[in-house]
């Protein structure tokens, strides 16, 4: 029995172990977008392999940048310790670039295609450039054009070169830009490049109007952020990012500073960004997050996790420099960590970028496999379905192509391939349509004709009479009387009796179940919900409750203005005028069902007929109903909508009250009830 204890106690031991092993190799979990554009979880896409934090017998203090050269070695800002180290990808030091006389803040690094290594050094206010064996060969100083400004700060915190050997300077606290100088002459000032612009909202434009300039200096969103860090890729593009919590934070600029990117999904304090061959993005922020972006901005990966003191590897305090080579790998610097950071990517990950690679190479019959196991291996993950979507399109299986971009939410995928399935199934069928008209056209003709003569017909004609003479039918009938004639369905309400409270009632649960159709069954392009989301109550609710406050406070208005009409007029008359909405709506449906992108235009126009004829309507109504001229009708409007305002704040604060004094007897009873169980 002992031995038995042992044994398991032995394997209880392991077991955790292995666990505890795994957790600590995974400290973070990986997201991406899912189709209705959230945050899923999925597979580990990068898995944290070691952490370099002594390299020979040195170490980093505050290292501000991270890049790698054309040797394929790691350049190092050791802001700290005043000096650029180069190390291989393994750790190993192979040389150290000191300069006492100049270094005094070494912030930035990089290195062009000679091997020439650039140091910014924000302090110096200056870029300083040395070759391999760490001579200094040239110095880059504040520009002396007049375009850039005698005031403006020149303090290069990061630089890059592209392949013409132009430089392009962060400089701190220069919100005018990008510095861009020419390697000719002495350094040619070639202007500012790709600044942030300043987001312009109604409190800005009053406080430029009331503030002074150095008031506004210190204010968020007056004056644009500077640029934080950038990198460029093979083709001259710059990708840069700003400290911002908007689509500022990661923009690709090209030659003439113009963004072509536009991130669906962003993270705030970003301050690292790198680039591949591939056009792969990441970008990591202050808080330990990277995120992956495709070449065309959309979020791929975002993994990570801030360091909260137990200095585990993959978890990140302040990243700071960031760079991936030819495989993928990412090397993470870390300031406050002092420390440089390796993650690989995951056979998952080396998946999708493989099925990545060769769709952009125009392989994608060769795309379908990779395609095929990323979904084997995780059937939700978006981009599987619109990679795999997209190659079956380019191949002709527009059936499975539709399938596919279904699943991963991509509606112009679908508006496409939907668009040649029905171009092929007309093409299949425009002759069977064609006869099943014409058949449909001779046999009306014949049933008039043989009506005409027999009156066969004649029992249904009876039968519509009498059913249209049942009361309910008719009053509710006599809403298309609004469409024909709004004035003679106003004096028929209101003076005639030809509707009441019921038939309203039931043109307002018509219209509201046409508008739960089409807000939940309309087709899959023009559907502005979630699939699979149904809120029908709260839709009732929401409707019902909304439209029965306007016309209260419409009828309160229309009274205080000496209007003519009832309460039950107004009732009666709010729900009629929806019949614009009752006839277009199906229409509406059977089109969202039936046409793609193309045609969206008809929809549109559905929509601007249907709501402005509807609002027409309201106008004329209330002006009938209470013989009011138009232009006191639009008065009655704006105070109406004044009035529901009101209502609604003052309805919150009672509620609120409410809430608070329910609060407020549960507390005492509690506490009366504690006391009294207290003393027994």
């Amino acid at each position: 029995m002992k031995k038995r204890v042992i044994v398991l106690l032995l394997a209880l031991i392991l077991l955790l172990g292995t666990c505890a092993s795994a957790f600590a190799r995974m400290p973070y979990k990986t997201f991406t977008l899912g189709v209705n554009k959230n945050l899923v979880e999925t597979q580990t896409a990068y898995e944290p392999v070691r952490s370099m934090i002594r390299f020979g017998d040195e170490t980093l203090k505050d290292p501000q940048d991270l890049r790698m050269g054309p040797d394929g070695n790691l350049y190092i800002a050791d802001t700290g310790n005043k000096r650029v180290l180069v190390v291989s990808r393994d750790g190993e030091l192979l040389r150290e670039i000191k300069d006492k006389k100049n270094f005094k803040t070494p912030s930035g690094v990089n290195v062009d295609a000679e091997g020439n290594i650039y140091v910014a050094d924000e302090s110096a206010r200056a870029v300083l450039v040395y070759d391999q064996a760490g001579k200094l060969i040239r110095t880059w100083s504040k520009p002396t054009h007049p375009l850039f400004g005698e005031t403006a700060p020149y303090k290069p915190r990061k630089v890059v070169i592209d392949k013409r050997g132009n430089l392009y300077i962060c400089s701190k606290g220069n919100t005018n830009g990008i510095v861009q100088i020419s390697p000719a002459g002495e350094g040619e000032f070639l202007g500012y490049y790709g600044a942030n612009q300043s987001s312009v909202t109604f409190l800005t434009a009053l406080r430029k109007a009331v503030f002074t300039d150095e008031q506004l200096s210190s204010m968020a969103g007056i004056v644009p952020i500077s640029v934080e860090n950038m990198c460029i890729d093979d083709k001259g593009m710059v990708y840069a990012v700003s400290q911002t919590n908007d689509e500022r934070s990661l923009r690709r600029l090209n030659v003439a500073g113009r963004n072509t990117m536009s991130p669906d999904y962003w993270t705030e304090l970003t301050s690292a960004v790198a680039v591949t061959d591939q056009g792969s993005v990441f970008t990591a922020n202050a808080n330990g997050r990277i995120v992956e972006y495709t070449s065309e901005g959309d979020m791929l990966f975002v993994f990570g996790a801030f360091d909260s003191g137990d200095q585990r590897v993959g978890t990140f305090k302040s990243v700071t420099g960031l760079v991936v080579d030819e495989d993928c790998r990412l090397y993470v610097l870390d300031s406050v960590l002092c420390s440089i950071q390796v993650l690989e990517p995951t056979e998952f990950t080396s998946l999708v970028h493989r099925a990545f690679s060769l769709f952009q190479d125009g392989k994608y019959a060769e795309s379908k496999a990779p395609w095929a196991e990323v979904q084997r291996m995780n059937s939700l993950f978006t981009y599987a379905n619109t990679g795999m979507g997209e190659a079956l399109y380019r191949e002709g299986e527009y059936a499975e192509a539709l399938t596919n971009f279904r699943n991963s939410g991509s509606r112009q995928g679908y508006s496409d391939a939907f668009w040649e399935l029905r171009s092929n199934w007309l093409h299949t069928h425009v002759g069977e349509i064609l006869i099943a008209l014409v058949a449909l056209v001779v046999v009306i003709q014949v049933v008039k004709a043989i009506n005409k003569k027999t009156r066969f017909l004649a029992p249904l004609g009876r039968a519509k009479e009498k059913i249209g003479s049942v009361p309910i039918v008719s009053q509710t009938g006599w809403v298309f009387r609004m469409l024909k004639n709004p004035y003679d369905c106003c004096y028929g309400i209101k003076h005639e009796g030809r509707a009441g409270y019921l038939s309203a009632v039931l043109v307002l649960l018509i219209y509201f179940v046409l508008s739960v159709i089409s807000k939940y069954y309309s087709g899959f392009l023009f559907k502005t919900v979630q699939e699979g989301q149904f809120e029908v109550l709260n839709d009732f609710i929401t409707f019902f409750a909304s439209w029965l406050l306007l016309v209260i406070c419409c009828y309160l208005v229309c009274t205080i203005k000496d209007g003519e009409s009832r309460f039950k007029d107004l009732f009666i008359g709010g729900a009629y005028v929806l019949a614009p909405m009752l006839v277009f709506l199906p229409i509406r449906i059977l089109l969202t069902n039936v046409l793609t992108f193309n045609e969206a235009f008809f929809i549109t126009l559905i929509d601007v007929i249907s709501y402005g004829w509807t609002g027409l309507l309201i106008i004329l109504a209330l002006m009938y109903l209470n013989d009011y001229s138009f232009k006191r009708t639009l008065g009655i409007l704006v105070l109406t909508m004044f009035t529901v305002l009101v209502t609604v704040a003052l309805l919150f604060v009672i509620y609120v009250l409410i809430v608070q004094l329910v609060n407020f007897i549960s507390g005492i009873y509690g506490e009366v009830v504690y006391r009294f169980v207290r003393r027994t």
